[in-house]
């Protein structure tokens, strides 16, 4: 046994000097056993109490590691699992998305032998029908819009009118020729009533009664068989057609045609419904038509009238001579002056019903064109020597191309429609100069247009021609004149046509207002070959 002293200090030492006290004494067996057991047991538990903490650190570790890896498999399980099951709901929604931005484009297809790669299929399936749906309306629509297309080329470019209305006669589409067939002052406005076209009431009225008349026979007409073979033919009921006349209001021209305006349009209307309940207007305007059978059979009376009037005409002229003879020795002076006056009023007459019956003759009786090269200037020149150049009322100026232009005509033939076009122009001028006080001015041109055609034009700075002359100008006994025949134009057109030539006949203009008429013919210059005078010319040039 081991004990501390304690008292120690006392005996006067340092803390240093301590001093204990052993007393050994015999022990036990048992107890000495029992301590180096209990001595080991602490030892033991010493070490293990030492090795616990590595052990906790190493269960710790390897618990962590086991957890880390379990969590790592299960995130890349899931991973795997949710690609393979998110993959083809995202292509789904891609292709959804483009389908709705109008992608028809085939999509990809998942080749999986699941439902749900079943189902990216299927989706591939119907974008590829609707793809091919898509091309087929595309193409469909295609072929609508060039079919669209050439119609309305076709419609602009028809000279009939062509108008599309609906039941209640609203216009619901009017190609071009429209507003030149119906005398429209403006465009035709789609929408608007046919009735609020000027002119076109009566048009209009015609149109509801006929239209009324065709549904009214089409609603008493048998159904046919169903069995039936069907006809291609149209019903003989499935349109209408009536010519009518368009009036204008052309009342300053005076026309030989009793109780008929002279700028009104003879028009030749069909009619035929749509389904469902449109209507379909096709107006042909045959005025030219008209006028050109009126013109025929105008030129068969001036032959007639020429032939019937002229025989007696000089066995008056002849009588009244004699008569003069005869008596104008036998009678008192007073008496005789009367017989005179009297003869000289039936001769002044009868040379006027000649000039008249010449001018029938020669309209309905035109000699075919002797065509021969001449020059144009010269023989401008030669006709307008009998005209003066200056006069206090109408001065008559030449401008003349500085080379000769050679034509192949016939003299007499464009003597006479130089005269014709030189005397109406002065006439004009004259009529025009007596309500303004003012010198007025007749050109007479000639020029090489394009150095194939040679142009003959005389204008003036009179009134003009009035719209309703210009469409009926070249039509015999339309005048504006109080005692013309109305034979000048329509003779000067003959020429022109038996000459090849192109007459054009309009008014001048500035800034939009009529300052003059004007009449231009082109011939085709005569081929070198045929004129040696040309050929001579030419080479002198």
């Amino acid at each position: 046994v081991l004990v501390a002293v304690p008292d120690g200090l006392a005996l006067g030492l340092t803390p240093s000097d301590r001093r204990f006290l052993q007393a050994v004494l015999p022990l036990p067996a048992q107890l000495s056993t029992d301590a180096l057991a209990v001595q080991e047991a602490n030892r033991e538990y010493q070490e293990r109490a030492l090795a616990r903490t590595g052990l906790k650190r190493m269960y710790i570790g390897t618990l962590s590691l086991s957890l880390f890896l379990a969590v790592f498999g299960a995130i890349l399980l899931a991973v795997l699992l949710g690609n393979q099951l998110v993959r083809p709901l995202l292509v789904l929604a891609e292709g959804v998305r483009e389908v709705a931005e109008g992608d028809l484009r085939p999509k990809a297809a998942l080749m999986t032998r699941d439902e749900l790669g079943g189902l990216t299929r299927s989706f591939a399936q119907m974008t590829q029908l609707l793809a091919d749906a898509r091309g087929q309306v595309d193409a469909s629509m295609s072929a609508l819009s060039d079919a669209r297309g050439r119609l309305q080329t076709i419609l602009d470019n028809q000279s009939a009118a062509v108008l599309v209305l609906d039941a209640s006669g609203k216009i619901l589409m009017a190609n071009p020729a429209s507003v030149r067939v119906l005398r429209a002052l403006d465009a035709i406005i789609l929408g608007a009533s046919l009735r609020q076209i000027s002119g076109c009431e009566e048009l209009a009225a015609l149109c509801d009664e006929e239209f009324a008349a065709l549904t009214a026979r089409d609603a008493q007409s048998v159904e046919p068989d169903a069995d039936a073979i069907p006809f291609s033919a149209p019903h003989a009921s499935a349109f209408w057609q009536r010519a009518t006349v368009l009036l204008g209001a052309g009342a300053a021209v005076q026309s030989a045609h009793a109780g008929e305006q002279a700028d009104q349009a003879h028009l030749l209307v069909r009619g035929a419904l749509l389904p469902p309940d449109g209507r379909l207007l096709v107006i042909d305007d045959i005025t030219d038509v008209v006028s050109a059978q009126r013109t025929q059979a105008w030129g068969e009376v001036a032959k007639r009238l020429a032939h019937e009037i002229k025989n007696p005409l000089t066995p008056i002229q002849l009588a009244a001579e004699r008569l003069s003879r005869r008596l104008q020795n036998k009678l008192e002076p007073a008496e005789a002056q009367v017989l005179a006056k009297s003869v000289n009023t039936i001769v002044d007459q009868v040379d006027a019903m000649k000039r008249l019956v010449n001018e029938f003759r020669d309209y309905g009786r035109l000699p075919a064109a002797q065509l021969a090269p001449l020059d144009i200037n010269a023989l401008v020149q030669e006709v307008l020597q009998l005209y003066p150049e200056h006069s206090a009322v109408v001065q008559l100026k030449l401008e003349l191309h500085p080379e000769p232009l050679w034509i192949d005509g016939d003299a007499q033939q464009l003597r006479q429609v130089l005269h014709n076009l030189v005397q109406n122009a002065q006439e004009a001028c004259e009529a025009q100069s007596m309500s303004d006080g003012l010198t007025r001015h007749v050109w007479v041109r000639t020029a090489l247009v394009s150095g194939r055609q040679v142009r003959l034009s005389i204008s003036d700075d009179g009134p003009g021609f009035s719209p309703a002359l210009l469409r009926r100008a070249f039509e015999p006994y339309i005048t504006t004149k109080a005692k013309g025949t109305g034979l000048g134009l329509p003779v000067v057109k003959k020429i022109a046509d038996e000459h090849h030539a192109r007459i054009d006949l309009g008014n001048r203009t500035d800034k939009g207002a009529t300052v003059g008429a004007q009449v231009s013919l082109s011939f085709a210059v005569a081929k070198l070959q045929q004129a040696p005078q040309a050929v001579s010319a030419a080479q002198q040039t």
